[in-house]
């Protein structure tokens, strides 16, 4: 048996020997530490021998970790999850916790199940979470202190394919629709020094109309209200094709702002033919740009509320490093989207696929492009997008909009028979 604590940094954080040694071992730079040491320990155990780690929640369900999930189930099983949301377990560091029991050997993954203990409270003491613990696992049912659960074993199959979780809930395959094929999710360009590119109300008043063109409202995740966006931030948004002779000359209020900055922005990583004042990535710019007239839906990427913050912009607007970004391909999917997005049946299933971290949602590019839509039927989604219309036109007067979600989840658990719970 092994037992252990491994350390937990980024490889980017990691000395040069140590960085080639993990990238030799999970076959990516952009993975952690700790997902070298599980491969490793594997590894030294003999048939039947037991690892049990204590290791950040995200290697279920991140892109990078994939190689760590492959190896589990090609050298074995794991037995139990304990997952610690976001207790403090350390003095001095809060990272968001589970602990894992491997075992090693040939199993039929797909007779074999996994304890899941999942912490409700989550300000007892190290010894008092200890203690309930071993009772719940004792007692195999859910208690005050703990949720407690047995999952159908992960697999290579394509439910398992891209995540795990310590949540059961899947959508069938055969009655849904990738998000991804009816509408682009991304992310928006990032500046790398925020603050050097932000403009007051007051700054873009003064701006002369060419120098006006040079700045775009933003979409930040402080903007992300439920249903709709509340206000936007003005940023600086240049184009790569624009040189420093260029700036100066036909923008100059904006050339001397940045040129305060100037020591923060060359500090930036950026890459070959990029000039100190460029954004660090505008990524998906073109598209954004092309698209600039029409509205979209925008979330934060890591969010506590209890609800999720899905949010219908104004056009013109832009998302910021904080947000995703979801542009349907028809523009008359967007109501029927957003209150599809924001339904606490959407919520559940969205954690079943491991997208938070701790007490908060995480919601990726890669997780929101595969999850699935239920395929609903058209009379289904005129009900939910004229509703979500309701919503959005009362919310302005009046914040209650209880009563039109429930009517929306009545409507999705009508017409949502393809989500199943496993």
């Amino acid at each position: 048996m092994i037992i252990g604590n491994p350390p937990y940094a980024h490889f980017n954080q990691l000395f040069k020997e140590i960085a080639e040694k993990v990238r030799e071992t999970i076959k990516t730079s952009e993975g952690d530490i700790y997902y070298a040491f599980i491969i490793k320990y594997i590894n030294l155990l003999q048939d039947g021998g037991e690892l049990v780690y204590i290791v950040p929640y995200h290697f279920l369900y991140n892109t990078y970790a994939k190689v760590v999930r492959e190896h589990i189930l090609n050298k074995g099983k794991i037995e139990m999850i304990i997952d610690l949301d976001e207790a403090r377990l350390f003095s001095k560091a809060s990272p968001e916790t589970i602990i894992f029991k491997f075992r090693k050997g040939a199993f039929n993954l797909d007779n074999e199940k996994i304890k899941i203990l999942r912490l409700k409270k989550i300000n007892l003491t190290p010894h008092d979470i200890m203690v309930s613990a071993i009772k719940t696992l004792m007692d195999k049912k859910s208690d005050e202190v703990w949720d407690y659960n047995e999952i159908k074993h992960f697999t290579t199959s394509a439910s398992w394919s891209t995540h795990w979780s310590s949540v059961s809930l899947q959508i069938s395959q055969t009655h849904s629709i990738e998000l991804g094929r009816i509408a682009k999710v991304g992310v928006g360009p990032v500046s790398g020094f925020d603050k050097a590119y932000c403009v007051s109300e007051d700054e873009f008043s003064a701006l002369k109309n060419n120098q006006k063109a040079l700045v775009k409202k933003f979409i930040k995740a402080k903007n992300c209200t439920r249903y709709i966006t509340q206000g936007y931030c003005y940023y600086i948004l240049i184009d790569d094709e624009i040189n420093e002779n260029e700036l100066r000359d036909k923008y100059p209020n904006i050339y001397f702002k940045l040129l305060r900055y100037r020591d923060n922005l060359s500090s930036r990583y950026l890459s070959n033919g990029k000039s100190w004042f460029h954004w660090q990535g505008l990524r998906n710019y073109k598209f954004l740009l092309e698209n600039l007239h029409r509205k979209r839906i925008y979330v934060p990427t890591l969010d506590r509320k209890p609800y999720n913050r899905f949010s219908l912009s104004d056009e013109y607007t832009l998302p910021a490093s904080d947000v995703i970004f979801i542009q349907p391909h028809d523009d008359e999917d967007i109501f029927f989207l957003l209150g599809y997005l924001n339904s606490s049946s959407f919520r559940e299933y969205y954690l079943s696929y491991g997208g938070r971290r701790g007490g908060r949602i995480a919601f990726t590019q890669r997780i929101l492009n595969d999850i699935k839509i239920p395929l609903f039927t058209d009379n289904a989604k005129k009900e939910i997008s004229d509703m979500v219309k309701h919503i959005i036109n009362k919310i302005h007067f009046n914040p209650e909009i209880e009563k039109e979600e429930r009517e929306i989840q009545r409507i999705i658990h009508r017409n949502a028979y393809s989500i199943m719970i496993e």
